[in-house]
């Protein structure tokens, strides 16, 4: 019979066993985090020695860079943004409406 005792004892148990599974699943999942964190940095660590010899060596050669001027870039945009036409002494940009958009004034909802 069910009797305030045993569903109190119930209760308990159960609270009990919860927080107990609480407790050791957050303790797998912090190591599970750790290892991977150390695992990443590991490889970071791997990499960055190899980068940096990487860039020493092209950057030695000739004293040449690999690496094109950021002035010689810009004249070659593949979609440069130029002013197409002028109307009223105002420049239009190549995606603009030839018309400004003007919304209906008045109720909406009507």
């Amino acid at each position: 019979m069910n009797t305030k005792a045993s569903v109190a004892y119930g209760w308990g148990v159960l609270i009990l066993a919860g927080g107990g599974a609480y407790y050791f699943a957050k303790r797998s999942i912090n190591a599970d985090r750790e290892e991977r964190a150390l695992a990443m940095e590991r490889r970071r660590q791997a990499t960055r020695p190899v980068r940096a010899s990487d860039v020493a060596a092209s950057s030695s050669r000739n004293g040449v860079s690999d690496r094109p001027s950021p002035s010689l870039e810009a004249g070659a945009d593949p979609a440069p943004v130029g002013h197409v036409g002028e109307e009223n002494g105002v420049a239009k940009g190549k995606f603009e409406a030839a018309e400004p958009f003007r919304s209906r004034k008045g109720d909406r909802f009507s």
